[in-house]
């Protein structure tokens, strides 16, 4: 993946403007996140500071070096805020061989003339179990829970503009989940989406597909009692019953859960019907 630009505190991109600091120069720091002390050595302002003495401690400077977080930032803080506070979630993952599914797709694209990948056939899958399963599509209320009268599934999207949880509502067609889908990761690329996109989800697939993530738990988002995380497919080496060894390419597959309402049986059993579903 390409190297994310740095966080540049407030009074280090103020410094930076003041003295006509360049991009390369910033780069060539190499620094995740970049401060006023680091501008001020670059521009020769400041000599490199000695290693610490052992047991110092830092002297406080009348100047804080701040990050400003953006709006959607703050709003999926208060998201996860909520979350933690409020919902005693439990995990179960299971791996599961998605090698079938991804030759599957290719042929899929070409019939529906979209992009077709494992987030459009888990949608799908997921989106197929609620009949089956209609508490994983409920709310809390009290001492029960508020069943949902269709699936609406939420898809999490960080084009690096900050993370969108639009809404897949039409779910009975591949060609329309794919629809959807390529809209939204237009918008969440602009981040353009419309209040109606972002609102009335009822489960979540969080994608966490960058290439050496093999194991990650969502957040289980207020309002609803499951998320579902799909990971990057890796390569994975089997051992046959008759000694012959094969290749099959495999992701695991984690379902947060709201514990007041689902148990770990029942967890299982939906990621059962959902391996099922998907082949």
């Amino acid at each position: 993946p390409a190297p994310r630009d740095p966080v540049i505190t407030d009074p280090a991109r103020a410094l930076i403007a003041e003295l006509g600091i360049t991009p390369e120069q910033i780069a060539s720091l190499g620094l995740g996140v970049i401060r006023r002390a680091d501008v001020e050595r670059l521009a020769g302002l400041t000599q490199e500071p000695p290693a610490p003495a052992p047991q110092a401690v830092p002297e406080e400077t009348d100047e804080a070096e701040r990050h400003a977080l953006s709006r959607v930032q703050r709003a999926v803080a208060r998201a996860v805020t909520t979350s933690h506070s409020t919902i005693p979630a439990a995990y179960t993952v299971v791996k599961f061989d998605v090698g079938p599914a991804l030759e599957r797709a290719k042929d899929l694209s070409r019939q529906v003339r979209r992009p077709v990948g494992l987030t459009e056939l888990f949608v799908r899958a997921v989106a197929a179990l609620h009949p089956e399963f209609p508490l994983f599509f409920a709310a809390v209320d009290g001492d029960g829970a508020r069943l949902s009268d269709a699936p609406r599934v939420g898809v999490t999207f960080d084009m690096g503009e900050g993370l969108y949880v639009p809404v897949v509502r039409e779910t009975g067609t591949l060609k329309e989940i794919a629809d959807t889908l390529m809209r939204y990761r237009l918008a969440a690329a602009e981040g353009d989406f419309k209040e109606r996109d972002l609102t009335g989800a009822n489960i979540a697939v969080t994608l966490h597909t960058d290439a050496d993530v093999i194991l990650a738990v969502p957040l289980v988002f207020p309002g609803t009692v499951c998320a579902l995380a799909i990971t990057s497919p890796q390569p994975e080496l089997v051992l046959g019953e008759d000694g012959t060894v094969t290749r099959r390419t495999v992701a695991n597959i984690g379902l947060a859960y709201d514990h007041r309402l689902i148990n770990g049986r029942d967890a299982a059993l939906f990621l059962a019907a959902l391996r099922m579903e998907l082949q």
